[in-house]
């Protein structure tokens, strides 16, 4: 079974250019006849939907566990809470165990092995999924409901639905793109980690730098391979110094991306920069450094077409 190949495109902080990056590498493969599936990892704040201009549709609630003791069913034995990991049950000595929500990790050991069948889920929906098309790519995107904080929840249904489509389908497409949320947490360990190459965006800032490094530390302890890309720049006028720094402390560039109100342009549109369709000046400095990313992308993954 010939899997396709799955490229991460990550950040240590938000507002980088991940979902840029993300929409105009899917956007470039395409273009060069590839099948491809974007999926939208930042479940907190999903936007690739907007700068695709796409509908969503196929919305899937996505559901939780919690335990619901049945206080007619259970001895009071504690085993539950005993064997707890997270803690999430509190048992006092011949009282019912009572279920502390905010930390249950929904691993249901709890409801497997209570000997009375004391326990039954409690199941509660937390998030949705969504699919979606445009420009002869498939979508597949995450959002977590307000107030709830079990974002990694929304990404294991996310991977779990590209696991099946692989195990179903798994001539159905070439290229997966994977977008992650900003940061170093579990979300963007899952999605990394489910990589065969990741490309870390940051921007010529100190943070830019300090955040690169700190994603990086996570990339390297998933024995993942990586090159980053630099977008802005040309902002302030760091992009040699930065990059020198860069070089020095051993971090492969695949590229870097100006400044470019043409880039800006094609959020506003809800057009992709490097669409084949669209009317952005091929002789701009963003369309020219997407091309010359994308090459070094090509050469880098070894791609067939």
């Amino acid at each position: 079974m010939v899997k396709p190949k799955i490229i991460c495109v990550t950040g240590g902080k938000g507002g980088t250019g991940k979902t840029l990056v993300a929409v105009n590498l899917a956007i470039m493969f395409k273009n060069r006849g590839y099948k491809v599936l974007l999926i939208d990892g930042d479940v907190e704040n999903p936007n690739t939907f907007l700068l695709l201009n796409a509908k969503l549709k196929n919305k899937s609630e996505v559901l939780y566990f919690l335990p619901k003791i049945i206080e007619d069913k259970c001895n009071k034995c504690g085993l539950c809470a005993e064997n707890c990991g997270t803690h999430a049950l509190l048992y006092i000595k011949d009282s019912y165990p009572i279920p502390i929500s905010t930390v249950c990790s929904g691993c249901k050991l709890c409801y497997k092995i209570c000997p009375t069948n004391a326990i039954e889920p409690d199941l509660k929906v937390i998030g949705w999924t969504y699919t979606a098309s445009a420009f002869n790519i498939d979508l597949f995107l995450g959002e977590l409901k307000p107030s709830e904080a079990r974002s990694a929840v929304i990404v294991n249904k996310l991977m779990e639905n590209l696991e099946e489509v692989i195990k179903t389908e798994p001539e159905k497409y070439d290229i997966v793109i994977l977008d992650t949320a900003p940061g170093a947490h579990c979300d963007v360990e899952e999605l990394i980690n489910g990589a065969d190459f990741v490309i870390p965006v940051t921007e010529p800032t100190r943070f830019g730098k300090l955040d690169l490094l700190r994603i990086i530390e996570l990339i390297n302890l998933l024995k993942k391979e990586y090159k980053a890309i630099v977008n802005r720049s040309s902002l302030l006028g760091y992009k040699e110094k930065f990059l020198k720094e860069l070089e020095e402390k051993g971090v492969e560039v695949l590229g870097d991306i100006p400044l470019d109100e043409e880039i800006v342009s094609s959020y506003c549109q809800g057009i992709p920069l490097m669409e084949e369709t669209s009317k952005f000046d091929r002789d701009g400095a963003g369309y020219k450094s997407f091309q010359q990313i994308f090459e070094n992308l090509m050469e880098w993954g070894e791609f067939s077409k």
